[in-house]
């Protein structure tokens, strides 16, 4: 009896262990994107250039030059893709502007495919690129 229950213990431990291991491992898409600048390469960018992306809890600034516009964003589950939103208020109509987009990881980067009408006309596929 005494040997089944240090077989059991021990299985115990190492269930334990692993999901331990498992939990630490994966890194929430939101925890990634705060965690450094990224290139924000849009299809509709019509200057060539690339503004940085910088991501907090739950804010979007992408600055270019001395310029900066600020995004509120939230990650959703959808089916089985994941979705972004980005949302900011219309300077002129002072109405909600609302981008959604699909958001896959590929490599290091991510891929952001657009959802709704808003998205394709204003931004188009977007590529987020780690800052070096």
């Amino acid at each position: 009896m005494r040997k089944k229950w240090g077989h059991i213990l021990s299985l115990m431990t190492v269930l334990i262990l692993v999901i331990i291991g498992l939990s630490a491992c994966g890194k929430s898409t939101s925890d990634t994107l705060q965690s450094q600048k990224w290139t924000f390469d849009s299809t509709k960018n019509q200057d060539g250039t690339n503004p940085t992306a910088q991501f907090s809890a739950k804010k979007l600034t992408l600055s270019e030059g001395s310029l900066n516009k600020v995004y509120s964003y939230t990650i959703s589950q959808n089916s089985s893709k994941e979705v972004i939103t980005f949302v900011d208020k219309n300077s002129i109509t002072n109405r909600n502007e609302v981008r959604k987009f699909e958001i896959k990881k590929t490599n290091d980067e991510y891929k952001l495919t657009p959802i709704n009408s808003l998205a394709k006309s204003d931004t188009g596929n977007v590529t987020l690129i780690p800052k070096k």
